[in-house]
């Protein structure tokens, strides 16, 4: 998941040059399996980036309010959603919360992983993210 801007850069930079290669005429004397393979690879990674672009441009335009996590531990993606959808960065986040914006940085790179639940909570208030949890028993 691309989380700001300078990641989006990257990206686009990324994609470009798979689309580059795409274009490019094969090299000569390469066999016809390898050059199908080396495609296809190329293919796939630029599939990859453009969907990860799509998605990031879809959050920071607002064309996507709310979403679904599956498992407790979607929480720190949401909370990287909810960031990217507010239109803040690091630091306007950080300045909501008295804290350093390196700790949001650090709190991203990890997705949140061992963060206190009212960490958590006090993240989802600075962002006016609401959490509506359903908790469902499934058959043993």
């Amino acid at each position: 998941m691309i989380i700001n801007e300078r990641q989006y850069l990257i990206t686009q930079a990324q994609a470009a040059k798979f689309r580059d290669a795409l274009a490019a005429e094969p090299a000569a004397g390469l066999h016809p399996k390898a050059l199908k393979a080396m495609r296809d690879g190329a293919r796939s990674q630029l599939d990859e980036l453009e969907e990860q672009l799509a998605e990031y441009d879809a959050l920071r335009t607002g064309k996507v309010v709310s979403f679904k996590m599956d498992s407790i531990t979607g929480i720190g993606d949401a909370l990287v959603k909810a960031r990217i959808i507010r239109q803040l960065t690091h630091k306007a986040l950080a300045e909501r919360m008295d804290l350093a914006e390196q700790q949001i940085q650090r709190y991203e790179a990890t997705r949140y992983a061992g963060v206190s639940i009212e960490r958590l909570q006090a993240v989802a208030d600075a962002l006016n993210l609401r959490v509506n949890e359903v908790f469902t028993l499934e058959k043993e």
